[in-house]
């Protein structure tokens, strides 16, 4: 089967698009480098040179999902805001919509990595850029500091993963996950509002 002759980082991101197509279509347990080189339309060397295995695979998956996360709220937070609740929605929906731009891939991805080290690099890599996000958001508006900022910080990155993963499942529809999401940030962080 002839491909055509990609640069490095084109046949990267064909590559990964073709594995999130994988595990979309098929789950992560038929997510191999020879089966994803078969589909890619491309030698199993050439898979092994981009990912070394498919644990890194898995985790360079993951990470593109953090990047993308990362960008979107520093797109979405460049809007000027007036108020805890301007800044709160517009957190919201770069979150919401991050998540299901993803689609549900990445829970799988998740699953597949479970208990391995580069995922908890990942994970803390992506909490506390969403973290860092989200305190500059509310920092005209509230004062986290210290241990207490760090706990309610955790906390609305806790509702934020547990109403996006509801809208990723089409449980409930975007719009409904931003204004849930909206109303128990809001709820939580009035008590901290800077007066």
């Amino acid at each position: 089967m002839a491909t055509k002759r990609l640069k490095k980082e084109e046949r990267r991101q064909q590559l990964l698009e073709v594995a999130r197509a994988i595990i979309r279509e098929e789950g992560t347990e038929n997510l191999t480098l020879g089966y994803l080189a078969e589909k890619a339309g491309v030698t199993k060397p050439i898979t092994y040179d981009h990912f070394g295995d498919r644990k890194g695979l898995l985790t360079v998956l993951y990470a593109s999902f953090n990047e993308q996360q990362i960008a979107n709220f520093k797109q979405a937070l460049t809007s000027p805001t007036t108020s805890l609740e301007q800044a709160v929605r517009l957190y919201s929906t770069a979150y919401i919509k991050c998540v299901i731009s993803t689609g549900p891939e990445i829970t799988q991805i998740i699953a597949a990595l479970s208990g391995s080290e580069a995922l908890m690099e990942a994970l803390d890599k992506g909490r506390k850029a969403c973290a860092d996000s989200l305190i500059d958001a509310l920092q005209p508006y509230i004062n986290l500091q210290g241990s207490l900022g760090e706990s309610v910080i955790a906390t609305q990155l806790g509702a934020a993963d547990a109403i996006s993963a509801l809208a990723s499942r089409n449980t409930i529809s975007a719009d409904d996950a931003i204004n849930i999401l909206t109303g128990a940030m809001l709820g939580s962080l009035n008590a901290y509002q800077q007066i």
